[in-house]
């Protein structure tokens, strides 16, 4: 248990500020990223998965990704209400955030409904902007075939989008 430990303590170390960005971005929810933090060292403390990982640094990256996915489902939104009559300063309108905060919600609710694979490679690549080759290195797969996951996982949102306009 001890080697375990610190082995999650050097972890905390060198990825802890990366896992903090990944866990603030997908939840949108900066107080929500330290509990989240915390769930996911305690995930990683009684995991069997994370001795025999090659790659502790992805193990935990993975695991960070699924519990802000979990976290993402089991949480009810809301959407306050628009005062109209409030006037708005020179930056975009209340409305306008409104509905963009609203459209990345829906992208990130269809993107927690793609495969692992799929849902990793949208998140590096659009979330973390990194490069293919970057993906392909830390999910042990070829740039091409991470480029390819990614088109096909874009398609899917897309169509997942526009069925959830239509209705």
């Amino acid at each position: 248990m001890i080697e375990r430990q610190r082995k999650i303590l050097q972890l905390l170390d060198t990825s802890g500020p990366r896992l903090h960005r990944l866990l603030a971005r997908l939840t949108r929810r900066e107080d929500a990223v330290g509990d989240l933090l915390q769930e996911l060292l305690t995930r990683l403390l009684s995991s069997n998965g994370f001795d025999e990982a090659q790659d502790p640094s992805a193990y935990a990256y993975r695991a960070a990704v699924n519990l802000a996915f979990e976290w993402r489902r089991g949480r009810k939104t809301t959407c306050p209400l628009l005062d109209e009559n409030r006037p708005t300063a020179d930056g975009p309108s209340a409305a306008a955030k409104m509905i963009r905060a609203e459209e990345l919600e829906q992208v990130l609710d269809a993107t927690s409904r793609l495969s692992d694979l799929a849902r990793d490679v949208v998140v590096m690549r659009y979330i973390e902007q990194a490069s293919y080759g970057e993906i392909g290195r830390r999910l042990g797969k070829k740039p091409q075939h991470v480029r390819s996951v990614c088109s096909k996982a874009m398609a899917q949102l897309r169509e997942m989008l526009a069925n959830e306009a239509k209705q």
